[in-house]
């Protein structure tokens, strides 16, 4: 209890360290499961999925440049879905 400082012991003058959240967040892509996430403070040595060590860091536009790939390929299957679906029931 003795290190915990009292309000009084604080120095006002000088200014707290902050930093966006974007400034903090590193972002990743695994090269042999394709998965991408993001860690908020922290380091990662190896894929949360597959545990894979063979890794990579992305820059922010990098990792929203994929991401929206991914969504694009998503959007364009449900597409084919749908046509097919309706080559199918005639709809």
């Amino acid at each position: 209890m003795k290190h915990i400082k009292t309000f009084e012991g604080f120095d006002f003058s000088q200014t707290l360290p902050i930093a966006p959240k974007s400034e903090l967040t590193t972002y990743y892509s695994c090269d042999d499961c394709d998965a991408m996430w993001e860690e908020f403070n922290k380091e990662c040595e190896q894929c949360e999925k597959c545990n894979s060590k063979n890794i990579e860091e992305l820059s922010p536009e990098e990792y929203k440049e994929l991401s929206n790939k991914d969504n694009d390929d998503e959007e364009e299957y449900i597409d084919l879905l749908s046509l097919k679906n309706r080559k199918v029931y005639g709809n």
